[in-house]
């Protein structure tokens, strides 16, 4: 009889996808705990890449929300405040929490509900209601 053994890269890879999952769940819990439910910095930083976004085409916020997903497979320590990312697309220096913030708010402009790994609907909202100017984001 033939018995399939899974390949050793393949299992590798498992793995490193399951550990990663589990290391975003933990991360997401830890921000909550220290935040809250609301978190007013979460709210910041996408008010500020909503303003940001308002200047940009549809294709520039893509490239925005596309170069931190590339850059968050590596992983983003979103509770480390210090500003250690950076950007070919925008200028600047990031924390992750602040790119997480970016990316999901790019995401919600070009493709509203896509889900990126961590939630901050909440905050989105808060933001868009809060607007800047009298803007409405919608």
């Amino acid at each position: 009889s033939i018995r399939l053994v899974p390949s050793t890269v393949h299992t590798r890879s498992l793995q490193r996808q399951f550990f990663a999952t589990r290391r975003t769940e933990l991360a997401q819990k830890v921000l909550r705990k220290r935040g809250g439910d609301l978190r007013p910095d979460v709210m910041m930083y996408i008010t500020g890449s909503l303003e940001r976004f308002s200047k940009m085409n549809a294709g520039e916020i893509k490239a925005v929300g596309m170069e931190i997903a590339m850059l968050g497979q590596n992983g983003l320590d979103i509770n480390d405040p210090g500003k250690k990312y950076t950007l070919r697309s925008i200028s600047g220096s990031f924390s992750g929490l602040h790119l997480v913030a970016m990316m999901y708010t790019a995401f919600q402009q070009i493709a509203p509900g896509t889900d990126v790994g961590i939630d901050f609907s909440k905050e989105y909202e808060a933001a868009k209601e809060l607007g800047t100017d009298g803007q409405d984001y919608e």
